[in-house]
């Protein structure tokens, strides 16, 4: 006799098709328990399967939130990219992710997952239909472990985000509510690195290589120039400029690549550009290579002293 034909593969239900399911739903829905161990299926974390291996944060963050026991939120770096903020070292397949639980309750302990408690102190927002611990304690988890710049550029990106009028005018901004929160987190680990990132967050920058460009010139003892200020002449709008010395009229513009390769954007520079050097305002453009480069970044600095002026540099910050 031939070899029987194998079996053919019982489809899943509807309900399980095409995302991560625990186990245990499946069981409930009738389906054998031998189909939940067929290859076909990944098994990103016990008691879940998954169509496929998780590639990408959102798909590891779903197969393994099917798993967990409620309550949790998720924390730390997880929680950061999943708000859209710039971390250092954004998820991949073989890094962990961050669950944060209830200090009543025991840490998720898990391959391949970061277990933390205190969620019932961290306010929690919804993404993608899961709890995310909210930005600003996001950050107090995180820059109280991050390297100094990391920490100020993380806390520049939530600043930035804006508030309302009515809550600026009752000074309810997020970079009030960074502040307020780092000084909840006293006497904690981390609250020495804490002070001193939130001393140098501010509101205005717009990508994480403006924060990097504003704590060079902080650190070379540059005045602090103001961040994306608007320029006006005669009580019309000139510009938005990316740092400005008002005192000086003096300029920095930080070009990244989309000035380069946006043709209309490199225009409407340039014709901004000639008219703020009508206007009598000096203006310096600044790349990457400024910042990242230390020859370029003595350099660049030693422009901006002589433009600024010797006696408005203070000793630079160690």
């Amino acid at each position: 006799m031939g070899d029987m034909p194998p079996h053919p593969l019982a489809p899943l239900p509807p309900s399980l098709m095409g995302r991560p399911f625990p186990v245990r739903q499946a069981i409930a829905e009738g389906v054998p328990l031998r189909r939940t161990l067929h290859a076909s299926l990944d098994r990103p974390h016990h008691g879940a399967r998954a169509p496929w291996p998780p590639r990408t944060l959102g798909q590891a963050t779903t197969a393994l939130a099917v798993a967990l026991p409620t309550p949790w939120a998720w924390s730390h770096d997880t929680a950061a990219e999943m708000l859209g903020l710039p971390i250092p070292t954004p998820w991949e397949p073989g890094r962990p992710l961050h669950v944060t639980r209830p200090s009543t309750t025991t840490r998720v302990r898990r391959p391949g997952v970061r277990g933390h408690i205190g969620l019932e102190s961290r306010a929690t927002i919804t993404v993608a239909g899961m709890p995310v611990v909210h930005p600003v304690p996001t950050w107090c988890d995180l820059a109280g472990v991050l390297p100094l710049i990391d920490a100020v550029i993380l806390g520049d990106a939530i600043a930035g985000r804006g508030a309302s009028t009515t809550d600026q005018l009752l000074g309810d901004t997020p970079l009030a509510r960074l502040t307020q929160e780092a000084r909840t987190r006293a006497g904690m680990r981390g609250a020495r690195r804490l002070r001193a990132a939130i001393a140098l967050v501010r509101d205005g920058s717009r990508s994480p290589m403006e924060t990097r460009a504003r704590l060079c010139f902080i650190g070379a003892g540059l005045p602090e120039p103001e961040l994306n200020a608007e320029i006006h002449e005669d009580g019309q709008w000139i510009a938005t400029a990316d740092f400005v010395w008002r005192a000086q009229r003096l300029i920095v513009e930080y070009q990244g690549d989309h000035h380069r390769t946006d043709r209309a954007q490199w225009q409407a520079d340039i014709q901004r550009l000639a008219r703020l050097n009508d206007l009598g305002w000096r203006v310096v453009q600044m790349t990457a290579v400024d910042v990242t480069d230390p020859v370029a970044h003595t350099l660049f600095i030693d422009r901006l002293v002589r433009l600024l002026g010797p006696d408005e540099i203070t000793a630079p910050v160690r």
